[in-house]
């Protein structure tokens, strides 16, 4: 516990999650989860879905990755932290803000039920989304120590919200061309961390750095204790414990909250028919965390700071790349005095909400294919993400379809694609919004998965569903 927040950050290793949408699905009729893309799609078939297996979505968003930070030195791997490393090298990898994002999104059971013009959606999710922004100069800091006299390091901060939901969705048909759909969802929060540090300048004092900084932390975790230093108001993060196992300490720190899912979907008729365009807003709501919240600020002082000057590269056991990065970590912490605000009050937080644009046309000569573009906007802050997607849809049976997709952002471009099965009984698909084809080798600490070298983009998306009833077309609604 002791690496919480910041050694995790500068880790890029240790990082297995804001949770994002599988837009590569948006307008492929078979998917069963549209509808936490815009309630105001149907599924093509009642089903209900069984823990885990119903769908599990895991990914990751970054420009950085595994060959940001590790480098070939003598034919070993080194941190960029090696005296060989070039510096200019490294840090023109870099943006002025480097956001790693991590998202978990897993369904612990969904129904969805066709009734009279309109399907209802029943679903009880656990989801968790984590941000980290790294600033450039926070690595030019690292890298250059004493290079010059002073550094200004903004918008260094953590963002993570972790949470249970239980929503309740209808989809209706209004007309013969236009649907809507809304969801409410109620939900209760597991665990929840908020760290800003606006600003933060770094000087050379005399032969030490001062270190001033502006800045905040709001967390709420069951049970979770942080002491302070004897004798002072800082919160002592190297000896972070819990307490008693007690339903008043696992209660003190959960949250309540409430949240709206709206959209709408319009399907043109006459000369524009095949044209379709539809609308939604995603996670508009709050949680209010428990009484077990920790409030701290930085305040005004100063403190001096000694840090990433004495990282080892010596070959051998105890110096391996985890262990650097773990000093590297220690260090990252030194770098952050909290004095303890106050304890005990509730505060609310708002959820991260997403805004969905999209229009499809249907190929005139075979309204089974279509091509389509969907904007997609995460509004999150500093860690907000915006997408524009198009899309080439086919769909050539009621029980298959697929869809390809290219995607650019804020976080870089993308390949996605979906395969969807829709067949009596059953259904199953399998996507990404993130192809990729550069990867490591077998990592044991990642269970021997390998992951992308260039750009942390990941993305899995599975689910495997129970359908209950026949083949519904959007102009079947009855």
């Amino acid at each position: 516990m002791r690496k919480i927040i910041l050694s995790l950050a500068i880790s890029v290793l240790a990082i297995p999650a804001v949770a994002q949408n599988f837009n590569s699905a948006y307008f492929l009729d078979g998917y069963k989860y549209r509808h936490r893309l815009n309630p105001a799609f149907a599924a093509t078939r009642s089903y209900f879905a069984l823990p885990a297996v119903g769908n599990i979505s895991l990914g990751t968003q970054s420009k950085l990755g595994l060959g940001t930070f590790l480098y070939p030195v003598d034919g070993q791997l080194a941190t960029f932290m090696h005296p060989d490393v070039s510096a200019s090298d490294f840090l023109g990898k870099l943006n002025r803000n480097n956001i790693i994002a991590l998202d978990l999104n897993t369904n612990l059971f969904t129904v969805g039920a066709w009734g009279k013009k309109g399907f209802t959606t029943v679903e009880f999710n656990i989801r968790s989304s984590t941000s980290v922004n790294l600033p450039r100069d926070l690595f030019d800091f690292m890298k250059n120590l004493g290079a010059k006299s002073s550094y200004d390091i903004s918008n260094l901060g953590l963002k993570s919200m972790n949470y249970v939901e239980l929503a309740l969705g209808h989809s209706h048909q209004i007309t013969e061309h236009l649907n809507i759909g809304a969801k409410l969802k109620v939900l209760a929060g597991l665990a929840s961390a908020d760290l800003r540090i606006d600003k933060m300048n770094i000087i050379m004092n005399e032969d030490k750095w001062s270190i001033t900084s502006e800045g905040s932390l709001k967390a709420s975790v069951p049970m979770l204790e942080i002491p302070l230093i004897e004798g002072t108001n800082e919160l002592d993060f190297g000896n972070i414990g819990f307490g008693d196992f007690s339903i008043d300490n696992i209660t003190s720190g959960i949250g309540m909250g409430l949240a709206l899912d709206l959209g709408a979907e319009y399907r043109f008729g006459g000369i524009l028919k095949g044209l379709n365009v539809s609308a939604a807003v995603l996670d508009l709501g709050f949680m209010s965390w428990g009484t077990n919240t920790i409030s701290a600020s930085t305040g005004s002082n100063s403190w001096e700071f000694t840090g990433f000057d004495n990282i080892s590269f010596e070959e051998g056991d105890e110096n391996t790349i985890g262990k650097q990065f773990e000093s590297m970590g220690d260090d990252l912490l030194g770098m952050i005095k909290m004095n303890r605000d106050a304890s005990g009050k509730r505060y609310n937080q708002m959820l991260t909400c997403t805004v969905n644009l999209g229009a499809e046309y249907e190929m005139p000569f075979y309204r089974k294919m279509s091509v389509g573009f969907l904007y997609s906007s995460r509004i999150a802050g500093p860690f907000s993400k915006n997408e524009g997607r198009f899309f080439f849809n086919l769909s050539p049976a009621k029980w298959f379809g697929l869809s390809a997709s290219y995607g650019a952002s804020n976080f870089g471009s993308s390949l996605g694609a979906i395969i969807n099965f829709d067949l009596p009984g059953i259904g199953l698909f399998v996507g990404t919004d993130y192809a990729f084809w550069n990867v490591t080798p077998p990592i044991d600490a990642l269970y021997g998965l390998s992951v992308p070298y260039n750009n942390m983009n990941l993305n899995v998306n599975f689910g495997l569903t129970f359908n209950v009833s026949r083949y519904r077309t959007h102009g079947d609604w009855r």
